[in-house]
Protein backbone atom coordinates (compact mmCIF):
# COMPACT_ATOMS: atom_id res chain seq x y z
CA UNK A 1 0.00 0.00 0.00
CA UNK A 2 1.47 3.33 -0.97
CA UNK A 3 1.69 6.28 1.36
CA UNK A 4 -1.18 8.16 -0.31
CA UNK A 5 -3.57 5.19 -0.10
CA UNK A 6 -2.69 4.74 3.57
CA UNK A 7 -3.52 8.41 4.13
CA UNK A 8 -6.86 7.98 2.29
CA UNK A 9 -7.73 4.95 4.46
CA UNK A 10 -7.08 6.89 7.65
CA UNK A 11 -9.08 9.87 6.35
CA UNK A 12 -12.00 7.55 5.53
CA UNK A 13 -11.92 5.97 9.00
CA UNK A 14 -11.91 9.40 10.65
CA UNK A 15 -14.82 10.51 8.45
CA UNK A 16 -16.87 7.42 9.40
CA UNK A 17 -16.13 7.93 13.10
CA UNK A 18 -17.09 11.61 12.91
CA UNK A 19 -20.36 10.87 11.13
CA UNK A 20 -21.24 8.20 13.70
CA UNK A 21 -20.69 10.71 16.50
CA UNK A 22 -22.89 13.28 14.74
CA UNK A 23 -25.67 10.70 14.41
CA UNK A 24 -25.71 10.13 18.17
CA UNK A 25 -23.64 6.97 18.41
CA UNK A 26 -20.27 6.77 20.06
CA UNK A 27 -17.61 5.49 17.72
CA UNK A 28 -14.07 4.32 18.15
CA UNK A 29 -11.99 3.97 15.02
CA UNK A 30 -8.44 3.09 14.27
CA UNK A 31 -6.40 2.39 11.16
CA UNK A 32 -3.55 -0.06 10.82
CA UNK A 33 -0.18 1.34 9.80
CA UNK A 34 0.77 1.13 6.14
CA UNK A 35 1.20 -2.49 5.15
CA UNK A 36 3.38 -3.94 2.40
CA UNK A 37 2.09 -3.91 -1.18
CA UNK A 38 -0.47 -6.62 -1.87
CA UNK A 39 -1.56 -6.93 1.78
CA UNK A 40 -4.90 -5.38 2.67
CA UNK A 41 -5.15 -3.16 5.73
CA UNK A 42 -8.15 -3.51 8.04
CA UNK A 43 -9.97 -0.97 10.17
CA UNK A 44 -12.31 -1.75 13.05
CA UNK A 45 -15.22 0.44 14.07
CA UNK A 46 -17.40 -0.10 17.14
CA UNK A 47 -20.60 1.92 17.61
CA UNK A 48 -23.42 1.89 20.14
CA UNK A 49 -27.09 1.79 19.25
CA UNK A 50 -29.79 3.40 21.36
CA UNK A 51 -33.55 3.82 21.23
CA UNK A 52 -36.32 5.37 23.30
CA UNK A 53 -39.85 4.01 23.71
CA UNK A 54 -42.84 5.79 25.27
CA UNK A 55 -46.22 4.46 26.35
CA UNK A 56 -49.17 5.66 28.37
CA UNK A 57 -51.01 4.02 31.24
CA UNK A 58 -53.76 4.61 33.80
CA UNK A 59 -54.28 3.47 37.38
CA UNK A 60 -56.12 4.36 40.56
CA UNK A 61 -52.82 4.82 42.40
CA UNK A 62 -49.63 6.45 41.15
CA UNK A 63 -47.62 3.24 41.46
CA UNK A 64 -50.23 1.21 39.55
CA UNK A 65 -50.34 3.80 36.78
CA UNK A 66 -46.52 3.87 36.52
CA UNK A 67 -46.39 0.07 36.46
CA UNK A 68 -48.97 -0.08 33.64
CA UNK A 69 -47.22 2.55 31.52
CA UNK A 70 -43.72 1.18 32.08
CA UNK A 71 -44.86 -2.39 31.26
CA UNK A 72 -46.34 -1.11 27.98
CA UNK A 73 -43.12 0.78 27.12
CA UNK A 74 -40.94 -2.25 27.94
CA UNK A 75 -43.26 -4.38 25.77
CA UNK A 76 -42.69 -2.00 22.85
CA UNK A 77 -38.93 -2.30 23.34
CA UNK A 78 -39.23 -6.09 23.49
CA UNK A 79 -41.20 -6.19 20.23
CA UNK A 80 -38.48 -4.05 18.63
CA UNK A 81 -35.86 -6.67 19.54
CA UNK A 82 -34.31 -5.17 22.70
CA UNK A 83 -33.49 -7.27 25.75
CA UNK A 84 -34.88 -6.16 29.11
CA UNK A 85 -31.31 -5.97 30.47
CA UNK A 86 -30.43 -3.39 27.79
CA UNK A 87 -33.22 -1.01 28.87
CA UNK A 88 -34.22 1.07 31.87
CA UNK A 89 -37.12 3.32 32.86
CA UNK A 90 -35.79 6.80 32.13
CA UNK A 91 -38.73 9.06 33.01
CA UNK A 92 -42.40 9.16 33.97
CA UNK A 93 -44.92 11.96 33.82
CA UNK A 94 -47.77 11.43 36.30
CA UNK A 95 -50.93 13.55 36.17
CA UNK A 96 -54.16 13.23 38.16
CA UNK A 97 -57.07 12.29 35.92
CA UNK A 98 -60.69 11.66 36.94
CA UNK A 99 -60.15 9.90 40.28
CA UNK A 100 -56.99 8.13 39.12
CA UNK A 101 -53.68 8.91 37.50
CA UNK A 102 -52.55 8.93 33.89
CA UNK A 103 -48.87 8.35 33.15
CA UNK A 104 -46.52 8.59 30.21
CA UNK A 105 -43.42 6.44 30.70
CA UNK A 106 -40.19 6.57 28.69
CA UNK A 107 -37.89 3.55 28.43
CA UNK A 108 -34.34 4.07 27.13
CA UNK A 109 -32.34 1.20 25.61
CA UNK A 110 -28.67 0.97 24.62
CA UNK A 111 -26.49 -1.81 23.17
Amino acid sequence: MSRSSSFRLRAAVVAVAASACLLGGAAVAGAAPASPAGVAATASIAATESASFTAGGYGYTQSAAIANASDAAFAKADRAGWLRSQCYLRATDVKPSGGGFSVVAEVFCRR
